[in-house]
C-alpha cells in the first residue's frame, strides 16, 4: 500500500510540473501578448481617416481614380501630427495617385504597390516612422 501511495504522489507531482511548464511556455510565447505589449506598455493603435475620398485623373488618361484611405498609426502623437497636417497628407497622396497610369492599374499588385509608396512618402515627408498600415476602403477606376 505504501508503494501505491508513493506512486500516486509521484504521478501527481509530475502532472502538476507538466501543466506548470505548459502554462509558462504559453505565456512566454503567446504572439497576441507580444504584439500588444512592448516593454510592459500597451501599444496604442490609432486609425486616421479623411472625411472625403481622394479623386484624381489617371496619368495621361481621361479615366478617374477614386480611393478612400485609412492610415493606421502606432503612436497617438504621430496620429495627432497626421490629423493636424491632413492637408499635407492629402496633397502627397493625390500626387502619388496622379502618377498612376491605366497600364499601371492593370497590374494585379497595384494596390499593394500604392500602399507601400504612400506609407514611405508620408513617413519621409512628415518625418514619422510609426505608420503601421495603409488601407483602401474604396478603390474605383472609372
Amino acid at each position: 500500500m505504501d508503494t501505491k501511495r508513493m506512486l500516486g504522489i509521484f504521478i501527481g507531482i509530475v502532472v502538476i510540473l507538466i501543466l506548470g511548464f505548459g502554462i509558462t511556455i504559453y505565456v512566454i510565447f503567446n504572439p497576441s501578448q507580444k504584439d500588444n505589449v512592448k516593454n510592459n506598455e500597451k501599444v496604442e493603435v490609432v486609425v486616421i481617416h479623411s472625411d472625403s475620398p481622394y479623386i484624381t485623373n489617371l496619368k495621361d488618361s481621361n479615366s478617374y481614380l477614386k480611393v478612400d484611405i485609412s492610415i493606421e498609426v502606432k503612436d497617438s502623437k504621430d496620429a495627432e501630427l497626421l490629423k493636424d497636417d491632413m492637408y499635407k497628407v492629402r496633397d502627397k497622396i493625390i500626387k502619388i495617385l496622379r502618377n498612376v497610369s491605366e497600364d499601371d492599374m492593370k497590374q494585379s499588385d497595384i494596390q499593394e504597390k500604392l500602399k507601400i509608396q504612400i506609407k514611405q512618402e508620408l513617413q519621409k515627408d512628415l518625418k514619422i516612422d510609426t505608420i503601421n498600415g495603409i488601407y483602401f476602403n474604396e478603390f474605383v477606376v472609372q
